[in-house]
């Protein structure tokens, strides 16, 4: 909206004032404020609280009087209005608090004290809504005007209000903070209204503190400070912060404002990175729900490789990536404050989500902030914690019983012994010889209960998870061979030197092979990857398969004891489960990554061994 040059309107102004005192009490409002408004103008009034602007307008309406100073209208003096006088005068002044009989309809409201009639002595109710219905099609507010305006929105009040107002035709319209009680919706319907009026000749003084929709429409901007007119602007010579700093800064000084509108400008762009750079994800929305800022967490978070600034939210993400869109735009559109302690977000990933709508002192909505954490790996350590512990009261456990049968399992192998020194038939030596193999294999399980229980009797040194690893592929080959599956290493950064206990360890890897190895076809592939991470001190082995995967369903529980979906007699389910606590032991964390019928990916990350660590540091 571009608005004319107000230097362009010929003749004096409709309205001068100069001089002007007005006091409650001992308080001065205003002390010798001067105004100018010229006609088919629109003059925007701005100031910091108790500047004086709405004791200015309320003198104009005939609600204060002046103590001194002068008055010319249409270049006649006037000493002082009255609210008849103003109206006569053809000024009309729409206030920043309601001013209707609750009571009264729409209609009633707009012609109240001068109802219309239909005949000698009968008001005419059907005539005043007829008129009271074409005075809000031309604002394009439908209403009902027949009803107490008790049963309206606050809105819609104050368009009942404005519509009164309107209905005088008036010559100077005045409005008092009208944007700050109406949505941007309903004030985009009274955008074009002041244009027309404009248009037509009339006058508009109008106070706001939105710089925005003064930039839209006005021709001039004055700035009052403590009831004293401090400038009056051209608006096609100002930008906002020059605006924002003259009403609330008043530096008048070129050089002084210069300075310090570079500094205002340095400001919001230290802000701005003060913002960009926190470690939160942070997404600032304008009114409109489009995108003012976005910082670097929130663009890693949500995986962006485009400019996101300008775009609207929703333009943002999917609900096939974010499943919670819908209800977080809901919230967005509503104003509402949301807080989403796990939204899931892309493959795997939890956020944590919290939107925060902002306002301005009298409650008008200026955007939305949106706060965002990726909460994925404190899910995962919460989880892995609550499993451990699992784990460990199991192990503590499964050691008692294991201990409770090795003694009669003892006894049972030492009678099996001396059965099977004695003269026996086939069919009896069959069955002792059955009876040998089911003690073994138990023999296997309490073993394996022993291994999954607290480990007593290691022995920590450091050792090199490099020679490890070759030493378990190379004990494992025949069964590589077997299934011809081809394994490839790859070892990236610096010698993988930890704590540890080597036998451990090697169980450990075999347990991790040996699953690959039943996952993968005949033909398949089992990738070994040693990696050093110098900024962690950490070293990860992660080995990976091209075999059947784990559903996704049963992922949860891969590490509990006993729990397998092996079909074979010889398999206790607890291979996982010792492979954790191996892990656990070594103050290490064991993770599993898995799509069903394409890969599976285990990797286990130890603490380097301090002088492997200080070795890093120290380039040796």
């Amino acid at each position: 909206m571009n608005a004319p040059d107000a230097t362009l309107h010929a003749g004096p102004p409709i309205l001068h004032m100069r001089g002007i005192r007005v006091s409650y009490g001992s308080t001065l409002a205003l002390r010798g404020a001067d105004f100018d408004l010229y006609r088919g103008e629109i003059h925007a009034l701005v100031g910091a609280h108790r500047a004086g602007k709405s004791t200015l307008v309320k003198l104009l309406s005939g609600a204060v009087r002046k103590d001194s100073g002068e008055i010319v209208l249409d270049g006649r003096r006037v000493d002082s209005f009255t609210p008849k006088s103003a109206l006569k005068n053809g000024i009309g002044i729409v206030y920043q608090h309601l001013n209707v009989i609750p009571s009264l309809s729409a209609a009633e409201n707009i012609f109240a004290g001068r109802m219309l009639k239909s005949g000698l002595l009968v008001i005419g109710h059907r005539k005043m809504s007829e008129q009271a219905r074409a005075l809000f099609s031309r604002l394009e507010f439908p209403i009902d005007v027949d009803v107490p305006v008790n049963r309206l929105t606050v809105a819609e009040q104050h368009m009942v209000e404005l519509a009164r107002v309107l209905s005088f035709g008036p010559r100077i319209l005045i409005l008092d903070e009208v944007s700050s009680k109406l949505t941007p919706e309903e004030m985009e319907r009274i955008y074009p209204l002041l244009l027309r009026l404009r248009e037509q000749g009339s006058s508009v003084i109008y106070i706001s503190h939105n710089m925005d929709e003064i930039f839209q429409f006005a021709d001039r901007v004055t700035i009052l400070k403590e009831g004293l007119r401090m400038d009056t602007e051209r608006i096609a010579d100002l930008d906002r912060v020059k605006l924002i700093k003259l009403t609330y800064s008043f530096v008048l000084s070129r050089e002084e404002l210069g300075r310090q509108n570079l500094e205002l400008y340095g400001l919001k762009r230290y802000n701005e990175n003060i913002i960009k750079n926190i470690p939160v994800g942070v997404i600032i929305l304008n009114s409109e729900h489009r995108i003012y800022l976005i910082n670097y967490a929130a663009v890693k978070i949500l995986q962006l490789d485009s400019e996101a600034v300008g775009r609207p939210f929703a333009e943002l993400v999917t609900q096939d990536e974010l499943p919670d869109k819908p209800l977080i735009m809901r919230k967005i559109e509503a104003r509402e404050e949301l807080r989403l302690d796990e939204a899931a977000f892309g493959e795997g990933k939890i956020l944590k989500v919290s939107l925060f709508p902002f306002r301005d002192d009298d409650y008008s909505s200026f955007g939305t902030i949106i706060l965002m954490e990726d909460v994925s790996r404190a899910r995962y350590l919460d989880d892995y914690v609550l499993r451990a512990e699992k784990i460990s009261s199991t192990a503590e456990l499964a050691a008692g019983v294991a201990h409770e049968i090795n003694n009669p399992l003892g006894i049972v192998q030492n009678y099996v012994e001396l059965l099977k020194l004695k003269e026996l038939d086939a069919d009896a030596r069959v069955k002792l010889t059955k009876i040998e193999n089911e003690v073994t294999r138990i023999e296997k399980i309490i073993g394996s209960l022993l291994s999954f229980s607290k480990f007593t009797e290691v022995s920590f040194h450091d050792v090199d998870l490099a020679e490890i690893l070759e030493d378990v592929i190379l004990l494992l080959e025949h069964r590589l061979t077997e299934k011809n599956i081809a394994v490839t290493r790859e070892t990236r950064r610096g010698r993988a030197i930890i704590l540890g206990d080597e036998n451990k360890l090697k169980q450990l890897l075999i347990n991790l092979f040996a699953n690959s190895i039943e996952a993968v076809a005949q033909g398949g592939r089992i990738g070994a990857e040693l990696a050093v991470d110098e900024e962690t001190k950490t070293a990860e082995i992660a080995i990976t398969d091209n075999g059947c995967g784990i559903p996704a369903e049963i992922a949860s529980r891969i590490y509990d004891p006993f729990f397998s979906t092996k079909k074979s007699k010889k398999n206790a389910g607890l291979g996982l489960s010792i492979s954790q606590r191996i892990v656990e032991l070594h103050n290490g964390m064991i993770s599993c990554e898995s799509q069903p019928w394409h890969s599976t990916r285990f990797s286990v990350r130890f603490p380097l061994a301090v002088s492997a660590s200080q070795g890093a540091v120290d380039g040796v």
